[in-house]
């Protein structure tokens, strides 16, 4: 299982100012944890200070002193590759579990004819093979019951990423927007601005 790189999240904490008290969570061998508690809501402030026994106003002046924008950042894009790596774990999973079930189904399919070709090649009448003939459609069946579950949560793990041209409701809204800035050429650079400030690709 894919985990927090807790090296790299403490690098990206503060270390403490000098001359002052010693803040009691920053020497904790854990503060990098409590730092991913607050930042991501693992846990509630309350619920931190009562995990380790401070109170409510020491866990806000460690957030405040250690749980910068800067750190905070560098937790999320930690929590986004955790996130990504697991999917792709998952994805990978079901992907090997449709080949083993590919294989499997090839495999019955075989002997099934093999069944088949050396029990009439016996002279045997076709009745004879009926038990054999059921056990093997319901193994394959089976198989093929497990191949669809596989496939099922692949498709689920799998995100599909379109462009904003590729959306129905765009050359709607791209209608909707020509009219207002028609109306209001001001709004145009201000849209433009907040665009360019924002790196949003209309595309």
């Amino acid at each position: 299982m894919a985990a927090l790189r807790m090296d790299v999240i403490k690098r990206a904490i503060p270390q403490e100012k000098g001359g002052g008290r010693p803040n009691v969570i920053r020497n904790r061998a854990d503060y990098a944890e409590i730092v991913c508690d607050i930042v991501l809501g693992r846990r509630s402030m309350v619920q931190i200070a009562r995990r380790i026994g401070v109170s409510y106003c020491t866990i806000q002046r460690f957030k405040d002193a250690f749980c910068t924008p800067d750190v905070a950042r560098v937790v999320m894009a930690e929590a986004q590759r955790v996130e990504s790596e697991e999917v792709d774990e998952k994805i990978n999973a079901a992907q090997d579990d449709i080949q083993k079930g590919l294989r499997e189904v090839i495999k019955e399919q075989k002997d099934l004819y093999r069944e088949l070709k050396n029990r009439l090649g016996d002279g045997r009448d076709v009745e004879d093979l009926a038990p054999a003939l059921s056990q093997l459609l319901r193994d394959q069946g089976q198989s093929f019951e497990r191949l669809l579950k596989s496939y099922t949560a692949l498709k689920e793990k799998t995100t599909i990423v379109l462009s904003i041209n590729e959306s129905p409701e765009w050359a709607k809204l791209q209608g909707v927007l020509f009219e207002v800035f028609e109306a209001h050429p001001d709004a145009f650079d201000t849209f433009r601005q907040l665009v360019e400030a924002r790196r949003l690709r209309l595309e």
